[in-house]
């Protein structure tokens, strides 16, 4: 047991990190860009203070992209933030198809660089399910990783929930899936300790695979 308590921590720790590097690339991609604008307004002061004529339609350019990487660098705290705050209870109140969208968006660089697009269909009426928000953000984004790494041809998943009576389920769906690496997902040590914890199982298939979950408290 203490085994899995340490499997499960360094899992949620490695999972924390790779979001925070993600987010952080992203800030510092927004910074180079308004550090690159800041250089092209420095230039601009220079030509005027030469009395050159200056272009306010430019100016205006430099300002506008100036606006928007600000901006981008917001949602990106915004997102970092919300996820820090998940570790604030143990277990809560989770709206699956909410928690699946915010960890979709909060690795969209990450899912963006393996050219893999992702459509999804929402439930009929929320589910939402008593557990540790933190950890199941997590178990969704081994799912998602793991689903990147068996499609195939077309890069395309399909997301959709189901419920079965006190069972409710995310799945995953492919055209085309690599056969030869179905056989070794979610049988990580990381996995397996996630998956015992929020007490949820995997179903297998040619087109993909499907977690599952009672909605017990």
């Amino acid at each position: 047991m203490a085994e899995n308590e340490n499997i499960l921590a360094l899992a949620g720790l490695k999972f924390f990190g790779k979001m925070s590097v993600s987010a952080t690339h992203e800030i510092k991609n927004t910074l180079a860009i308004i550090k690159e604008s800041a250089g092209l307004l420095e230039d601009l002061s220079i030509m005027a203070q030469k009395g050159q004529s200056l272009s306010t339609q430019h100016i205006n350019t430099i300002s506008q992209r100036v606006a928007r990487q600000v901006k981008r660098s917001d949602m990106v705290l915004r997102k970092l933030n919300r996820f820090s705050h998940s570790v604030d209870q143990s277990k809560e109140i989770v709206d699956l198809e909410k928690t699946f969208g915010f960890v979709l968006n909060l690795a969209s660089r990450l899912v963006e660089m393996q050219g893999v697009s992702f459509k999804v269909t929402s439930p009929v009426a929320p589910l939402r399910i008593n557990t540790s928000l933190f950890y199941m953000e997590n178990m969704i984004w081994q799912a998602i990783e793991a689903a990147c790494s068996i499609v195939d041809k077309e890069k395309q998943i399909m997301i959709s929930f189901g419920t079965d009576g006190a069972k409710v389920s995310i799945k995953f769906e492919m055209t085309i899936v690599k056969d030869d690496l179905m056989e070794g997902l979610f049988g990580s040590k990381e996995d397996l300790a996630l998956m015992e914890y929020l007490d949820i199982s995997i179903e297998k298939n040619n087109k993909g695979f499907a977690l599952f979950r009672y909605k017990k408290n």
